[in-house]
């Protein structure tokens, strides 16, 4: 593992610790000047040094902290236990759709194919008029 640099200091000291006092990732760029991919790779690092540096998710009040007790490690551990599950469901979703066969299983879904027609009907303009077709795939 590399050595904490500058960048890693930077972050580290816009950090504070507590649950109540946590530094939003709009506060992170500002003090640091540095990018989110940036700020995101070193609280990485400070967290394989061993810092247990949490992130709330909440809308309202998310943020990164350090956490100065083990409760709100647990808090902190629960979040990202939930966002794992539902990462889960999604990928577990995602492998069972058929990238081939989707549309027949709309059919009954009115709305989706309003919201969908345009990519789903194509209009060919013939001499005639046109010829119009029904797509087997987006």
């Amino acid at each position: 593992m590399r050595p904490i640099m500058k960048t890693e200091i930077r972050v580290l000291r816009c950090l504070r610790t507590g649950a109540d006092n946590k530094t939003t990732m709009r506060e992170l760029k500002k003090k640091t000047g540095y990018g989110e991919r940036i700020i995101y790779d070193a609280i990485e690092l400070l967290r394989m040094k061993g810092l247990p540096i949490m992130a709330s998710r909440s809308n309202k009040d998310g943020g990164y902290f350090i956490a100065s007790t083990e409760q709100e490690k647990l808090d902190g551990l629960a979040q990202y236990r939930k966002q794992i599950a539902t990462e889960t469901h999604h990928l577990r979703l995602l492998e069972k759709a058929d990238v081939d066969g989707y549309l027949p299983s709309i059919s009954d879904e009115p709305e989706l194919w309003k919201e969908l027609s345009e990519r789903l009907i194509e209009v060919t303009p013939t001499s005639d008029g046109a010829t119009i077709s029904v797509k087997t795939r987006l």
